[in-house]
C-alpha cells in the first residue's frame, strides 16, 4: 500500500516540478538573459549608443511611464540625448549628470520557449554639484526578451518610475 501511495504522489508532483523547471529556463539561457541586461545597463551608463541598441530587436519598444520609443533609431536617441546633455553641462561648467544604475530583486522567468521575462527594481544615482552621490529616480522594470538566431534580445522594455 505504501508503494501505491508513493507512486501516486510521484505521478501528481512530477508534472508540477517539470512545469516549474521549464519556467526557470536552462542555465545557459538564464546567464544569457542576465548578460543582455547587464550590457544594457553598462551601455547606457557609459554613454555607448551602439552598445545600447545592440541589445534590442529591430522592432523593440521602450515604454518609460508612457513615453514611447519604437525601433532602434528612436532607442539610440535616448543615449545620444544623454551625451548631448553631458557635453552641454561640461561646456557650461556644470556637473555632467552621468547616471549610474543600481539593479536589484531580479526575477527571470521563461513563459514559453524562446521568450524570457526579466523583472527588477532599479535606482539611478548621479554626482551632484557638491560631488555627493544623489538618488535621481527609482522604479521597476519589466523586460520581455526573445531569442532570435540563438541570441537573446530585448523586444519590449516597460519602465515604471515611482512618483509617490
Amino acid at each position: 500500500m505504501r508503494l501505491y501511495y508513493a507512486v501516486l504522489v510521484a505521478l501528481v508532483i512530477a508534472p508540477v516540478l517539470v512545469t516549474a523547471q521549464e519556467h526557470l529556463g536552462t542555465y545557459e539561457d538564464r546567464m544569457a538573459v542576465e548578460d543582455v541586461m547587464a550590457r544594457y545597463v553598462w551601455a547606457v551608463d557609459s554613454l555607448d549608443p551602439e552598445g545600447y541598441v545592440a541589445v534590442f530587436t529591430e522592432d523593440a519598444i521602450i515604454d518609460a511611464n508612457g513615453n514611447i520609443s519604437k525601433g532602434r533609431e528612436e532607442i539610440r536617441k535616448i543615449v545620444t540625448s544623454l551625451i548631448q546633455r553631458h557635453d552641454d553641462n561640461k561646456t557650461k561648467g556644470l556637473p555632467t549628470s552621468n547616471l549610474y544604475h543600481v539593479i536589484s530583486n531580479v526575477r527571470i522567468t521563461f513563459p514559453k520557449p524562446g521568450e524570457a521575462l526579466h523583472q527588477s527594481y532599479w535606482q539611478t544615482v548621479y554626482r551632484d554639484k557638491d560631488k555627493k552621490m544623489t538618488a535621481a529616480a527609482m522604479g521597476r522594470s519589466e523586460d520581455r526578451l526573445v531569442k532570435r538566431n540563438g541570441k537573446w534580445l530585448i523586444q519590449e522594455r516597460k519602465l515604471t518610475v515611482f512618483t509617490d
